[in-house]
């Protein structure tokens, strides 16, 4: 088969296309034969080393696919063969003609949906609606989105607003990306790329942070939340650093401190959120996702290179 392999880090370049064998589905597994394959932004980080790298080289990247269940590995039942499913690889595998990934990190795509638009907006609609999920959004609440025009945070605004939020704040680095999250639905929004953004925020408190930062921003957001309610999400680390929060705020203020990630999590993103948000968009009731370039497999260097210039304007697709 053909895959995008990387055998170090570097520039765009060090992903070569080579020919692999056709990976088996071991136990759990499902053998996918990719239709197209999502590339992101921590995958760029990944390949130029600018974070570290978890898994041992040489490595196919790529962490979002969508396909047909070709094969199935012991203990899958075998109704899922034939089947298109969207599927999160753990981090590696994707960018190839077929894929071995867990039976559990899959779902299905829904008749009313394309392959290329189910890759492009299932693992962030998905991750939204579970975050408004594990927050209790039921209406009324001021809830502050970081990155509100990111490709988890537009649907993070548009769900708060569905769940009855009475103000969502969201912020935005760029002028365009304002723009967006204004359309969305957010009454307020502020340009995160000050320094000091959240002393920009409105004087009134929040009930619900969504942050996606991490560092020391996060800290300071346990300032702007309602005493008592307030909760801020954690799931996210744009700035390079977990968050830093004080937990004597913390107890003294009430606040709750809600880490997203880990197996349970898992488990209910894909058990719950992902057959919710797929229904809804199969139905129509989620907007078709912003697809920038649908590039072949073998221009995986070429995908890199767009993204990292930073002038994309939705999602970069690879099709074998």
């Amino acid at each position: 088969m053909l895959a995008v392999v990387l055998r170090g880090t570097g520039g765009p370049e060090v992903l070569v296309p080579e020919d692999l064998p056709v990976p088996a589905p071991g136990p759990g597994q499902v053998l996918l034969r990719v239709e197209a394959a999502a590339v992101s932004s921590g995958e760029t980080m990944l390949r130029s080393g600018a974070i570290p790298m978890p898994f041992p080289f040489p490595l196919v990247l790529g962490a979002e696919a969508v396909g047909v269940v070709e094969r199935i590995g012991e203990g899958v039942d075998p109704a899922l063969e034939g089947t298109r499913v969207v599927a999160i690889t753990g981090g590696r595998g994707s960018y190839a003609e077929y894929a071995a990934v867990d039976v559990a990190m899959t779902a299905a795509v829904p008749s009313g949906l394309s392959p290329t638009d189910a890759v492009a907006m299932a693992a962030s609609g998905a991750m939204a609606f579970g975050l408004a999920r594990k927050a209790g959004l039921a209406g009324g609440e001021t809830v502050l989105v970081e990155g509100g025009s990111g490709k988890i945070g537009g649907y993070l605004v548009r769900r708060a607003r569905e769940l009855g939020a009475t103000r969502v704040i969201a912020t935005a680095g760029t002028a365009a990306g304002r723009d967006r999250v204004r359309a969305l639905g957010a009454q307020v929004v502020v340009d995160h790329s000050e320094p000091d953004w959240p002393d920009l925020l409105p004087a009134e408190p929040v009930d619900v942070v969504f942050d996606m930062v991490g560092g020391a921003v996060a800290g300071r957001l346990l300032d702007v939340l309602t005493p008592s309610t307030g909760r801020i999400l954690l799931y996210g680390t744009l700035s390079g650093a977990p968050a830093v929060v004080d937990s004597a705020k913390i107890r003294e203020r009430g606040l709750q401190v809600v880490g997203c990630g880990g197996p349970g999590w898992a488990a209910g993103i894909f058990g719950v959120d992902y057959p919710e948000f797929l229904a809804a968009a199969g139905r129509g009731d989620v907007p078709r996702p912003a697809i920038d370039a649908v590039l072949p497999l073998a221009d995986a260097a070429e995908a890199h290179r767009r993204l990292e210039a930073g002038r994309t304007s939705g999602r970069i697709l690879l099709v074998p």
